[in-house]
This record gives C-alpha cells, sequence and structure tokens, in this order.
C-alpha cells in the first residue's frame, strides 16, 4: 500500500475512532438522562397519586364524617387517623407497598411527608427539606428534583407540595381549643396547630434508588455500542475495499509510469531520477553502473523481424532480473540497451559480476536466433562525482568494450 494511501487509511481509523467515541459519549448521556426522565415520571405518578389520596380525605371521607358528627351520629370529639389523617393512611399505604417491592426483590423507595408543624416527628423537615418547603411556599415551583449518591449508589429525589390548606383543614390545624379533643389526646396541643389557610404545611417526597433503571440502561447502551461498532467497522470496510482498489490502480499507474511496457522492468524515467538522485549521495562509495548493450542487434531486427527481436529483449531482462541481487537495480535505458546499479565491496568484485552476467547470456538459447553475446561498461561512483559524470564515464567503458571486439567487460577508471 502506498504511504499516501496509508495517511489516508490512518486519517479514516482516527476519524471513525473519534466519531466512534464522541457518538458514545452521547448516547450514553442520552441513555441516563432517559432513564432518569423515565424513574422521575414513575415517582411523579406515585405523589400525585398520593395527591388524589389528599383531595378524596379531604373532600369525600372527612364531609361524610363531620356530618355524621353533626348528625350525632359519630361522637362530635372523634378523631381516629385511619379515617382522617391523609399522612397516616399514605405512610401506611406506602408501607404496604414497600413490602410488595421486597416480596418482588425490589429494592425499597423511601417515601416521606416533610413538614415544618408535623404533629408526628417522623414528619420533621430536615434543614434541606425545610429549605424545599419555602421555595413551595414561595410558589418559586411546584416540583422539585435531585440526583444523588449515597454509598457509591444512586438515587433520584423527587418532592411535590401537598394541597393548600383550605377551610376544612383548619378544624384541626389552627387552634387546638378548636380540635377534637381525642385528636389532642392522641397527638398533644403543641404541634400541628396554628397554621393559615393558603399555606402548604408539607410535601411528600420520594427517594427512589436507580440500580434497577440503570443496569436496564447499560444493557441496552451496550447493544447500541456493539451495533454501532458493527456499522462502523461495515463502513470502515467498505473503506478499506475502496482504498484496496485506490491502492490498485495507483500501484498500476505508478507501474506504467516507472516499468518499460516491453520488459517490466525499470525504465529510462526511473533511471534518470535515480543517476540525479546520486548527486545527493556522491560519498556512496561502492556503488557501481554498469551499462549494458546486446552486441549487434540491430541485425537480429533486419533478419529475424522485431518481433523476434522484442522476444530477445524480453528473455534477456527476465535472465539477468533472476541473476541480479535484491539491493540491485534494474533498467532498460534504450532500445537494446540496459543499466545496472550494483553495490559491491571491490571494482574485482563488481567486475566479476559483470562477466558471470555475460557468460550467462552467452550461453543462453533465445527462440530463432540461438545464442547472442553482451558487452558491459563498468564505472564506479566516486566522491566527487555527479550522476553524469558516472554515466559518461560508463557510457565510454562500454565504447571501448564494442571497440575492443564486443562480448566482454570493460572497466573505466577516473577520467
Amino acid at each position: 500500500m502506498s504511504v499516501e494511501n496509508k495517511k489516508l487509511l490512518l486519517k479514516t481509523i482516527i476519524l471513525m475512532s473519534g466519531v466512534y467515541i464522541v457518538v458514545l459519549l452521547s448516547a450514553y448521556l442520552m441513555f441516563k438522562n432517559y432513564a432518569l426522565e423515565e424513574n422521575e415520571a414513575k415517582m411523579q405518578d406515585l405523589i400525585m397519586h398520593n395527591k388524589a389520596l389528599h383531595t378524596y380525605v379531604e373532600e369525600q371521607l372527612k364531609p361524610v364524617v363531620y356530618a355524621l358528627k353533626n348528625q350525632g351520629s359519630i361522637d362530635k370529639d372523634f378523631f381516629d387517623p385511619k379515617l382522617l389523617s391523609f399522612t397516616y393512611m399514605s405512610r401506611n399505604i406506602m408501607q404496604e407497598y414497600n413490602k410488595q417491592r421486597a416480596a418482588h426483590k425490589i429494592e425499597e423507595i423511601h417515601y416521606k411527608f416533610a413538614s415544618n408543624n408535623p404533629r408526628n416527628p417522623i414528619n420533621q423537615a430536615s434543614v434541606h427539606e425545610l429549605q424545599i418547603l419555602k421555595e413551595f411556599n414561595a410558589k418559586k415551583t411546584d416540583k422539585h428534583h435531585e440526583h444523588m449518591v449515597i454509598n457509591n449508589n444512586e438515587y433520584i429525589f423527587y418532592a411535590m407540595p401537598v394541597t393548600t390548606n383550605v377551610e376544612s383543614c383548619m378544624q384541626c390545624h389552627s387552634d387546638p381549643q378548636k380540635a377534637p379533643k381525642s385528636l389532642v389526646a392522641y397527638y398533644g396541643d403543641k404541634a400541628g396547630f396554628y397554621e393559615n389557610i393558603g399555606d402548604i404545611r408539607a410535601f411528600v417526597s420520594v427517594t427512589m434508588p436507580l440500580d434497577a433503571e440503570l443496569k436496564k440502561m447499560q444493557r441496552m447502551f451496550k447493544l447500541f455500542a456493539s451495533a454501532l461498532l458493527v456499522l462502523l467497522l461495515v463502513v470502515f470496510s467498505i473503506i478499506f475495499y475502496f482504498i484496496k482498489q485506490l491502492d490498485h490502480r495507483d500501484a498500476k499507474l505508478l507501474e506504467q509510469a516507472n516499468k518499460d511496457a516491453l520488459t517490466k522492468i525499470y525504465n529510462r524515467h526511473v533511471f534518470n531520477e535515480d543517476i540525479e538522485r546520486m548527486d545527493n549521495q556522491r560519498k556512496s562509495i561502492g556503488q557501481y553502473l554498469m551499462i549494458i548493450d546486446i552486441d549487434y542487434f540491430k541485425s537480429v531486427n533486419d533478419t529475424f523481424g522485431h518481433a523476434t527481436g522484442d522476444k530477445v529483449l524480453m528473455q534477456l531482462s527476465e535472465i539477468i532480473s533472476k541473476s541480479i541481487r535484491e539491493h540491485d537495480k534494474f533498467y532498460r535505458i534504450g532500445g537494446e540497451e540496459f543499466a545496472i546499479f550494483s553495490i559491491h565491496k571491490s571494482l574485482e568484485d563488481a567486475t566479476e559480476f559483470a562477466e558471470r552476467l555475460r557468460k550467462e547470456i552467452k550461453a543462453s538459447q533465445f527462440e530463432k536466433i540461438g545464442s547472442i553475446t553482451i558487452s558491459i561498461g563498468i564505472a564506479q561512483l566516486h566522491a566527487h562525482d555527479t550522476g553524469a559524470k558516472l554515466f559518461d564515464r560508463a557510457d565510454m567503458a562500454l565504447y571501448n568494450a564494442k571497440e575492443a571486439g564486443r562480448d566482454r567487460v570493460h572497466v573505466l577508471l577516473d577520467t
């Protein structure tokens, strides 16, 4: 894979990872807020149910009891919290409700009436609850909710004020002298009195554990995260496929630009780039340029035709490609002219290498024409060389090899 396409793939991975993290964080907050809102809705419904009970006691049950008192069917001083105390009824109903939750292995909820003037000390508001009650009486809000962490467990606290004091409330909550004697005997004459019509004397609150909802939310979140991961992997696979196709296309274009169409080895364009690059690597001592020319190749084309000549060029390229080392670089730089950049420890090693190539070509059989010979010119790269100087020297060495009778290796030292 090309460097540019690797960078593109890396950027895609980073981008998709970033998107995955951002979406997961947003989804987690969304799922959690949804769980809190659902829990809050449940608690609001529960409190509204209790407010409905309060309304029923005040508007339906108490008038019947008072009418029976006025008729003399019940003693005028009769009082029983089981019939006339909404808070007593509601608290006992919630106790039964919690028993049902416990029987089904569901964590109990905490239910409370908070008042600044309660008859039952259990309903005494805390400092925090008094502040909430003050806000309710000031009409700043009609509900209050908080998300709390207690002993590493998460809870949601929800509160709504009870109905404001009305005329029927005053019989039991104004002057103790006006209250039923049995009520005063039951609760005393200190707490729960001297209230005014219109006051909100208490609020009802529910503190509910979030464990069940959060576990459900986490299951939903894990499913969402898994589905999103699968989706992103599918998208990444598609992108990867197209990048591979792009890389394949680029490789083909690069090969077309850099490889000789006939022999499939490097072409003159790459050779020119490499030899120009040597201008910046003049101190790379141990590099050798070998220029190879097929002897009397023109007569091959003239006698057997260009198609046979092309086959000779292809076969010769295959033989040399298999004979050179991994770090050598092989080019076709002209019609029947080739070049090799090769690294050797000494000039003698380079000459022996060139001789092996010459002998191998001479010993090979080519279709229709039999055997051919090659001439090779060698020049060593020196610290003071430019690419152009190195090429001129190798080309001159090849010329000398041809002048000396061809089918030979010739080395040209500094000129």
